[in-house]
């Protein structure tokens, strides 16, 4: 853990902001895994509350920003204050947008004609659970200041590519032998792409811890699955 800073009200104002980071990810995480619930259940008025839901995430995201601006601009903050203060903000604008990725797979579960086969919803709760896990693994290493376990975790989503590559070529083929099925098998294509986005959103948050906690770019490619389409 680093030092305490020389101004008890500047450790104070830090505090305040990873907490409030920490309560964002919690509130994503709980987003991500009722709107999972929703879609394997077929749960509307679940779908509904996760949409309304959206709201605040937004504004505390709104409000992380703002303490942000606060703290920068009436303290005066060492290199490492003003990583973790930048690092804030950034976080917060990923989770908001893994938060937005639960939305609209609840957005999507009130147009989906019929209820998730489970085979099929057992990969999708895969993928769910998946990002999740990555996310409190993240959070851990953002709450401990640890480079390592954020290095864990930038490449932790090869597996995350994987599913969404099998899923993609399986509601490709079932659209082309079951034209009826093209409409609920889109909206699940764009749901699977939205949890295999939110699993990159992840990375990008351990490279900011990196960052945060080193001072230096996380170097090297992340493993990655570039070609996902049937061949």
């Amino acid at each position: 853990m680093p030092g305490k800073h020389n101004l008890g009200s500047f450790d104070q104002d830090l505090d305040l902001l990873r907490e409030a980071v920490q309560r964002l990810a919690d509130l994503t995480q709980d987003e991500i895994e009722r709107a999972m619930q929703a879609l394997l259940s077929g749960d509307h008025d679940l779908a509904k509350e996760v949409v309304a839901n959206d709201v605040s995430i937004d504004l505390l995201q709104q409000q992380i920003d703002h303490h942000m601006n606060v703290v920068l601009s009436r303290q005066e903050a060492m290199a490492q204050d003003l990583r973790e203060i930048l690092a804030a903000g950034r976080i917060a604008i990923h989770l908001e947008r893994m938060a937005d990725y639960a939305k609209n797979t609840a957005k999507r579960t009130q147009v989906l004609g019929k209820q998730v086969d489970s085979e099929i919803g057992a990969q999708f709760k895969w993928m769910g659970d998946r990002v999740c896990a990555m996310l409190q693994q993240v959070m851990h290493a953002y709450q401990e200041r640890d480079a390592a376990e954020a290095n864990v975790a930038w490449s932790s989503d090869i597996e995350l590519d994987i599913m969404y590559g099998k899923l993609f070529t399986h509601q490709l083929e079932q659209m082309r032998q079951d034209p009826d099925s093209i409409k609920d098998a889109t909206q699940m294509l764009f749901i699977a792409k939205g949890l295999e986005r939110a699993g990159d959103h992840v990375t990008d948050i351990a490279e900011e811890i990196y960052l945060m906690v080193t001072g230096k770019p996380l170097q090297g490619p992340r493993p990655k699955v570039d070609n996902i389409s049937p061949k």
